[in-house]
């Protein structure tokens, strides 16, 4: 990390982690290291996140679907704890929230899996005005 700072000018890298199982103790040690830990489980946990389904239902005109989608994703992570997961491992779940969201909302051209599904349709989702954004964001750099 200390090379990409002497090549670029003014460029500062932050080393970022899933809080995954961490404990209150690692993370603030982690964090005396310079190491970022995110406030959720991981990454996904703001991806999939109720407000970013709800705002997909909505740029898709179909705000009508969003408590069905919540069920669907609610009901997804269910599976997960049924299958040993914790109850807010997102990841795990992700497969069958992008499967049932694409059935639901009839997509198509969005990723062939959950990671690109994610990375292409749900994250431009994560705008300033979101909380899920503030959070994210407060999470990466900081109060």
């Amino acid at each position: 990390m200390k090379c990409i700072g002497a090549l670029v000018k003014g460029c500062n890298v932050l080393r970022l982690i899933d809080r995954d199982d961490h404990s209150d103790d690692d993370v603030s040690r982690l964090n005396k290291q310079g190491i970022r830990v995110l406030s959720r489980r991981h990454i996904e946990s703001y991806l999939y996140d109720d407000e970013v389904l709800a705002a997909l239902c909505d740029q898709e005109g179909k705000p009508g679907e969003i408590p069905a989608l919540l069920q669907d994703k609610r009901e997804a992570l269910e599976e997960t704890v049924r299958q040993g997961k914790p109850a807010d491992d997102i990841k795990s779940a992700a497969g069958l929230i992008y499967v049932s969201t694409k059935r639901r909302l009839t997509l198509t051209r969005v990723g062939n899996d959950p990671l690109a599904f994610a990375r292409n349709v749900l994250a431009p989702l994560l705008t300033r005005n979101t909380a899920v954004y503030r959070d994210l964001r407060e999470a990466i750099f900081g109060p």
